[in-house]
């Protein structure tokens, strides 16, 4: 298994409750197939350096995660169609 970091960037306009239900429901996707733990940090709201989607914010979730490297393949095929999410990215970790 290996470390991995992802950060997304969801919806700015996403009420407090909603968001957290989205953060959670990302979490539990990436502990699904990846089968490993799972540790969130929330960046807060930052203005994009370029609009996304008719967005000039968006809110920063940093997740740090292991999983097989096959893992983030369907990780990502099962987060990339949410709407509450502008932009993501997974990077390998360092150790």
């Amino acid at each position: 298994m290996k470390s991995y970091e992802a950060m997304f960037i969801f919806n700015p306009t996403l009420e407090e409750e909603k968001l957290e239900k989205e953060i959670k429901s990302v979490e539990r996707t990436i502990k699904t197939h990846g089968k490993g733990e799972v540790k969130h940090s929330n960046l807060g709201k930052k203005v994009l350096a370029y609009s996304i989607k008719k967005y000039s914010e968006g809110v920063y979730i940093n997740y740090t995660f292991t999983a097989q490297p096959v893992a983030i393949v369907k990780i990502k095929e099962a987060l990339k169609h949410k709407e509450s999410i502008l932009r993501f990215m997974m990077l390998v970790g360092g150790k």
